[in-house]
């Protein structure tokens, strides 16, 4: 599936004046004898074939800055060989905190042109905070597109298409608009960059705790795929939520939406809930710890009583 999933994408997406490129992380994980790692790809690829993109915050080293790896011209086929080793390697990856593939990618412009246009969009997407985003990474990627809407692909140009992995262990693919963004992103859009470290954390536990038993658990996902469809626009919503309610630890957030996720997403609404918010806001307890005292019979009790819901969010 993977594999035809970017096979899928070159032949639909990619037109004959498109260059043909791999995007992979720097600051993530490839052992160097892998024939992905930047080095092998430079001896079978040669040096014209691969540059680094500079991000602002670590241009001063390269060497974990990205790669742009250039796979195939105008006109030239797309070599199955590393596409195929790229599709296995972003499957491998997907459970890493960092992902190494960050996507594939068609444009009409070189290296040369490309590269530099990553980078600058790292200040172009920065947080709340000012610092700039790594935004090529999938998860942040992926946020910003459900954040901005058609207007990410403002983002894009001179990119026409990027085929991103995306969190919940499929593809998505996003497109260049005929307008280049002039104007800063939204407040929103800059939150999902400053909440994206913590999403991801929280997509890492989710996932793990799907590979135990934890009792009652009504709304466990069970569904095809490692996670529920969006998954990481509902963790971004979930965290946001925990973060709005004044929950200042993380672990109190990722708790709160843990237990969103497999008892009930309008959880907060309850007023037993509400009274344990309003002790862990103020530093009185710890909500991991105080929630895994309540047996069956008190979460039956709670969840029983609240309103039904559509979704996880």
């Amino acid at each position: 599936m993977h594999r035809n999933s970017i096979r899928k994408f070159v032949e639909k997406y990619r037109t004959a004046d498109d260059y043909l490129y791999l995007l992979v992380d720097g600051q993530a994980e490839c052992a160097l004898e892998h024939p992905l790692s930047v080095p092998s790809l430079t001896r079978s690829l040669g040096d014209a074939a691969i540059t680094r993109v500079l991000r602002p915050d670590i241009a001063h080293e390269p060497g974990h800055c990205p790669a742009l790896i250039q796979l195939s011209r105008p006109g030239e086929p797309a070599p199955q060989r590393y596409l195929d080793l790229s599709a296995d390697y972003a499957a491998w990856d997907f459970d890493f905190n960092e992902r190494y593939i960050c996507g594939w990618l068609a444009s009409p412009e070189s290296l040369e042109v490309v590269a530099p246009h990553i980078a600058a969009r790292c200040d172009t997407t920065a947080d709340e905070s000012g610092n700039s985003s790594a935004w090529f990474e999938p998860l942040r990627l992926e946020l910003l597109s459900a954040s901005m809407d058609h207007a990410a692909g403002e983002l894009l140009a001179p990119i026409r298409s990027w085929l991103l992995p995306v969190s919940w262990g499929s593809y998505a693919v996003l497109h260049c608009t005929n307008y280049p963004l002039e104007q800063g992103i939204s407040a929103p859009a800059r939150e999902t960059q400053q909440l994206a470290p913590e999403v991801n954390t929280f997509l890492g536990i989710w996932r793990h705790a799907l590979q135990s038993d934890v009792g009652f658990a009504p709304w466990r996902w069970n569904g095809p795929g490692v996670l529920p469809e969006q998954a990481g626009v509902h963790a971004f919503r979930l965290i946001r939520d925990a973060r709005r309610l004044g929950l200042c630890n993380s672990s109190d957030r990722i708790a709160l939406s843990l237990h969103r996720v497999f008892l009930h997403p309008h959880l907060p609404q309850h007023p037993d809930i509400q009274q344990v918010i309003t002790q862990a806001r103020a530093g009185s307890l710890d909500l991991k710890s105080h929630f895994a005292t309540y047996g069956e019979a008190a979460w039956k009790r709670i969840v029983y009583d609240l309103p039904r819901a559509k979704d996880y969010t």
